[in-house]
């Protein structure tokens, strides 16, 4: 009898010690958890600070003579095509030396025609000349062995001989002469050319003239927008004042401030997402286009890389000046093991859930972004991850239970 009371004391003492013993056992701690699967994972680069939309051209158009403003032909927000007139300056001035630049050319024109005219009818005369002294001289030569052919048999005093003869020579000399006048024709050529040539300073004066009067019409050097109009009528400007700011929205592209940091990442042609204030939650796709040789050291001494983002879509929900948000992808893997970027501790360690307690395992990130990152080493698909890494108690071998969300402290 003592021995089976003595066993129930003993039954007794272990139950009351197990009762105890998780009657003082902690509270499991509340976490969040996914479970662990494979997917998309990207590498990005996001720019430290919003960054500026800006037009594919932005011109500041100046005054390119004195003059007083007595058209303005365009106004602000205004679509023009190139060429089109957008400020008219005074220009009588202009006019005049035009007019006297195209009656000087006139003049020069009549003074070229009436050179070569004159150099024609003299090139008539001395081919004529020279024709009548060749047949004078053929004649006389002519005459001269007829005569010397009687001479010689003493048929013909020898008198009659020296006549021809002289006569001869005469002609000969005649001829002579009108050959070397004829060469005259060469110095009328080189008039000829003469008079072309101030013919043609005299058109590029007519040119210069034109190209002065031009510049008192403003006129777009492209088709775009009148943004801004500097002047009003009767306004008297100066060469180099602001006229017009015209700027070409077909197309822009955003300037955006990356961390020198980045510098090895970046790389022309990748891919980018660009958002906007005026449309929250749309992503629009771009593309690096410039990546400046050098890096800017800003006022704060900070140094970035002021990168050119071209945006690719919907060009009009753009608008210059506008303030927007670039993330540049510079990898990306599909079918891995990744995590929410928050569940990590310092990227070296996780939590996963076994038998409703936590248990910390090295890790090996790869790729990821503020919002998911690859794991290559120390995780595995179909796990349960603990999420809330941020909470005080959490640590290795606490009890855990999962939860929904957590309780607001």
């Amino acid at each position: 009898m003592g021995i089976k009371l003595l066993g129930w004391l003993v039954v007794l003492v272990a139950a009351g010690a197990a009762l105890a013993a998780y009657s003082l056992r902690p509270d499991p701690l509340h976490v969040t958890a996914i479970t662990l699967k494979r997917g998309h994972v990207e590498e990005t680069v996001t720019a430290i600070a919003s960054g500026t939309v800006k037009p594919n051209i932005d011109a500041t158009i100046a005054s390119e003579c004195m003059g007083k403003v007595i058209n303005i032909h365009a106004r602000e927000g205004q679509r023009v095509k190139k060429g089109d007139l957008l400020v008219e300056l005074s220009h009588e001035e202009l006019d005049a030396q035009v007019a006297l630049a195209e009656a000087n050319y006139r003049a020069g024109e009549a003074h070229c025609e009436q050179t070569k005219l004159a150099a024609k009818i003299s090139d008539e005369v001395a081919k004529s000349h020279v024709n009548q002294t060749e047949a004078q001289r053929s004649k006389a030569k002519s005459d001269y062995q007829r005569l010397k052919a009687l001479a010689d048999k003493s048929l013909i005093p020898q008198m009659d001989l020296d006549k021809a003869a002289l006569a001869l020579r005469v002609a000969e000399e005649s001829e002579s002469s009108a050959v070397a006048s004829a060469r005259e024709s060469e110095v009328r050529k080189e008039q000829i050319r003469s008079a072309e040539a101030a013919l043609d300073q005299l058109k590029a004066s007519v040119d210069v003239a034109k190209a002065q009067q031009a510049k008192a019409f403003v006129r777009a050097p492209f088709d775009g927008v009148v943004a801004k109009v500097f002047v009003d009528m009767g306004e008297a400007v100066s060469i180099g004042v602001p006229i017009v700011e015209l700027v070409d929205d077909s197309s822009c592209y955003v300037e955006a401030p990356f961390d020198e940091a980045n510098a090895a990442e970046l790389k022309v042609g990748q891919r980018a997402r660009i958002n906007v204030d005026a449309h929250r939650g749309v992503d629009f796709k771009g593309h690096v286009e410039f990546i400046p040789p050098v890096v800017s050291i800003n006022k704060d001494l900070s140094r970035t890389l002021n990168v050119r983002i071209r945006v690719d879509e919907h060009q009009d929900a753009f608008v210059s000046g506008m303030s927007a948000d670039v993330i540049v992808l510079v990898d990306q893997k599909d079918d891995v093991l990744y995590v929410p970027t928050q569940a990590l501790v310092r990227e070296k360690y996780a939590f996963v859930i076994k038998d409703g307690t936590a248990v910390e395992r090295k890790v090996t990130p790869g790729i990821g972004n503020w919002n998911t990152r690859e794991i290559t080493d120390g995780l595995h698909e179909g796990e349960t991850l603990i999420t809330s890494v941020g909470l005080q108690k959490l640590h290795d071998g606490v009890p855990v239970q999962v939860v929904d969300e957590l309780e607001s402290p």
